[in-house]
C-alpha cells in the first residue's frame, strides 16, 4: 500500500512553487545529460564492477581507480581510453558507465486516470495545469560506442538514459460541478487542488517521462462533497530536470 503525505496548509508552498514553475519555460543544460567529469560505476574489461573517477577529454577518457567514493583517488593507477570523434581504435570496446545522484524536477502531469467511485464511471482527465515538484533517487547510464556509416566512417556516440523513483507535490485544477459532488452544488467551476504522490521517472537525454500515482485534495469548502477527495489516480507526466 502506498502511503501519502497530506499537507493541510498547502498555501505555504506557493512562494516556493512560483519560481520553479517559471523555470519550466526555459530548458537548460543539465550535467545529468552530459558524460562529464564525475564518479561512476563500471565493469571495465569484463571485470568486477568498480567505483571510478572519470575525466573525459576531447579525444580520450582518463579513468582513475578508487576503492570508496569518499576516499582519495589513487592517481598512480589510471587507464586512458582513446575515444576520437571519427576513428574507432582497434582496442576499443563498448563501455557503459553508471552514475547515482538525487533528482529534483518540475513535473507537468499530462493526464490522470481516475477509477470508478460512488457509482461514477472511470474518468480520463487532461487538465492543462497540474504542476508539481519532484525529488527522488536517480541512476544515469552512459553508453559509449561507435556507429559505422554506409561509407565505412565511424562516428562515436554517447547514449544517455536514466531512471529515478521519488515523491512529488504541487497544485493543479479539477472540474467541480453537480455531477462530481452528487448534486450537492448547482455551479460549475475549476477548483484548485493540492496534489501529492509517488512517481517513477524515465529519462532519455533531456526528456523525462513519469508514471505517477497520486491523490488530490480540493482546497475549498466543497472538498467535503467532492467524490474524488483524497482518492488515488494514475497519471503520466513530462519533467524538466533542475539540478
Amino acid at each position: 500500500m502506498v502511503a501519502f503525505i497530506y499537507i493541510r496548509k498547502s498555501w505555504l508552498l506557493l512562494p516556493f512553487c512560483l519560481p520553479l514553475l517559471n523555470s519550466c519555460l526555459v530548458l537548460k543544460e543539465s550535467p545529468k545529460y552530459q558524460f562529464s567529469e564525475a564518479y561512476y560505476h563500471s565493469r571495465l574489461y569484463h571485470k568486477k564492477k568498480k567505483n571510478l573517477y572519470i575525466v573525459p577529454a576531447e579525444d580520450s577518457i582518463k579513468i582513475y581507480s578508487t576503492k570508496h567514493l569518499n576516499k582519495n583517488i589513487d592517481t598512480t593507477k589510471s587507464i586512458k581510453i582513446a575515444f576520437p570523434l571519427h576513428k574507432k581504435p582497434a582496442s576499443f570496446e563498448n563501455y557503459t558507465f553508471k552514475k547515482g545522484s538525487f533528482d529534483f524536477d518540475v513535473l507537468n502531469i499530462l493526464f490522470k486516470y481516475r477509477p470508478p467511485v460512488h457509482h461514477f464511471p472511470a474518468q480520463f482527465n487532461n487538465n492543462i495545469l497540474n504542476a508539481a515538484f519532484y525529488i527522488g533517487k536517480r541512476t544515469d547510464f552512459y553508453k559509449l560506442k561507435y556507429k559505422q556509416s554506409p561509407l565505412g566512417v565511424f562516428d562515436r556516440t554517447i547514449t544517455h538514459y536514466g531512471y529515478s523513483i521519488g515523491v512529488f507535490t504541487g497544485f493543479g485544477a479539477s472540474r467541480i460541478d453537480e455531477y462530481v459532488t452528487q448534486n450537492a452544488i448547482t455551479i460549475q467551476y475549476d477548483g484548485v487542488v493540492h496534489i501529492v504522490g509517488l512517481a517513477a521517472v524515465m529519462a532519455l537525454d533531456k526528456v523525462n517521462f513519469g508514471l505517477n500515482v497520486g491523490i488530490d485534495h480540493l482546497l475549498d469548502k466543497n472538498k467535503k462533497v467532492w467524490i474524488y477527495q483524497r482518492k488515488p489516480w494514475l497519471g503520466v507526466s513530462l519533467g524538466l530536470n533542475l539540478n
